[in-house]
């Protein structure tokens, strides 16, 4: 992304309505592009609360287990976490513009099967579907944001704007969720990102800048991806299995899920210290300042999301607020 931010980067001096990048492309309607990274963006951070707010109505739907009903959050969570680095490697090889529409397609889409969803099965795998399609708008709209604003105050004052807006949208996914789940179902929870998502669709496409690749090597670490992913959904499916007070840890159903995600997870760091372009340089991370920074990430955002899994479900079938 370093890499993508510098070869992107836009002369400093020229900051008229059309503005030449570096890699050639002219930008014009920087604050309709600007508008659009941010929309993207947005969509991508309150469905991660939106449809908590929503969780007891759609475990009251289906009869779904509350251990099994994390999955409507964990699922959109973790295919981000998974695919994140591997979408941003894309960008940098096919192009920000590329990866940044096929991203928003697919999270238009399975935002609309999710809403249709026949059986709760069929919600999870839409979520996950979605958390690939938020992985690849979240981190190449970061870039193409860096790419149209010079450096310096101007980038700087947009920048304060995104985050301002993007740090209210998780508190506002859930007062959204909580709205639309009242007045029309917890189906209007997803159904919401359908048509923000085409008419972003069709501006994206007219209006923004076409990016080609910066890098020389097309390496994608997919294994990488794939084992990160499916290590990572193993474990969390062996902890749920555990917490349930019919399997326990005991149980086939958390033994067998739990000793195949260390295997996973292991072949990921095999396949990591061996790929050409690794998706996370053990080097990299061995470092103790980066070390800190992610472990101090993963502590924030894992108290966020089940802080707020569970007081829902307290607040709506303890207390019964609506």
């Amino acid at each position: 992304m370093i890499g993508t931010s510098a070869n992107m980067s836009v002369k400093a001096e020229e900051s008229g309505p059309l503005r030449p990048m570096a890699s050639g492309a002219v930008v014009g309607h920087v604050r309709l592009i600007f508008i659009l990274v941010v929309v993207a963006y947005f969509l991508d951070v309150i469905d991660a609360s939106i449809v908590t707010v929503a969780a007891p109505s759609i475990k009251a739907e289906w009869a779904v287990a509350d251990a099994d009903l994390q999955w409507v959050y964990g699922a959109y969570a973790l295919t981000i976490a998974g695919v994140l680095l591997l979408m941003g490697r894309a960008g940098d090889v096919y192009g920000q513009k590329k990866i940044f529409l096929a991203g928003l397609i697919i999270f238009t889409i399975s935002s609309v099967t999710g809403g249709l969803a026949p059986f709760f099965l069929s919600l999870v795998v839409s979520r996950a579907i979605q958390g690939i399609g938020a992985a690849m708008t979240t981190v190449t709209a970061f870039a193409i944001f860096i790419g149209i604003y010079p450096e310096g105050k101007e980038r700087n004052r947009a920048f304060g704007v995104l985050i301002a807006i993007l740090s209210g949208g998780f508190a506002i996914g859930a007062v959204l969720g909580g709205f639309l789940t009242v007045t029309f179902g917890w189906r209007s929870v997803m159904f919401i990102n359908a048509p923000i998502g085409a008419v972003a669709v069709v501006l994206c496409q007219k209006f923004l800048p076409k990016t080609s690749s910066w890098s020389q090597a097309s390496h994608l670490d997919v294994p990488g991806a794939v084992t990160v992913t499916s290590g990572t959904m193993l474990f969390v499916y062996a902890l749920t299995n555990a917490a349930d007070p019919t399997k326990g840890f005991a149980s086939v159903l958390t033994i067998i899920p739990l000793a195949l995600s260390i295997v996973i997870l292991g072949a990921f760091l095999v396949i990591e210290s061996r790929s050409k372009s690794p998706l996370m340089p053990l080097s990299f991370i061995r470092r103790g300042s980066i070390l800190t920074a992610n472990t101090l990430g993963v502590v924030v955002t894992s108290v966020v999301g089940g802080i707020s899994f569970i007081f829902t479900l307290y607040w709506q079938d303890i207390l019964h607020y609506t």
